[in-house]
């Protein structure tokens, strides 16, 4: 068996996720890209708003749309795509603004 390599593409920017707590969960949520998320815990808010930013990076691998997002968004790769594209993961650098209580988003 062998090892696939996983590539890390590091992204040029900087988001702001802002956060509350909910009644139960850590809410996060991103304006700009229009993506919610949610957790038990703030460590797995965390988690999760990586593997989300992860994912949608990868999903638009697969549908050819990531030069065009990047350009849309003002984000830059900080170095060269690798030839193989089957198996990369997204370093996007964020921030969290912590909201006081704040329902309001997710009321929209």
């Amino acid at each position: 068996m062998v090892a696939t390599m996983t590539s890390l593409i590091r992204i040029q920017t900087q988001l702001e996720w802002k956060c509350f707590r909910g009644n139960e969960n850590w809410i996060a949520f991103n304006d700009a890209l229009k993506l919610t998320v949610q957790a038990e815990t703030w460590s797995e808010l965390m988690e999760s708003i990586n593997e989300t930013l992860d994912a949608v990076l990868e999903d638009l691998v697969h549908t050819n749309d990531l030069q065009k997002f990047l350009v849309d968004h003002g984000w830059q790769i900080a170095s060269p795509l690798p030839v193989e594209m089957d198996n990369v993961r997204f370093d996007v650098p964020f921030s969290v603004v912590l909201q006081s209580g704040s329902h309001e988003h997710a009321n929209q």
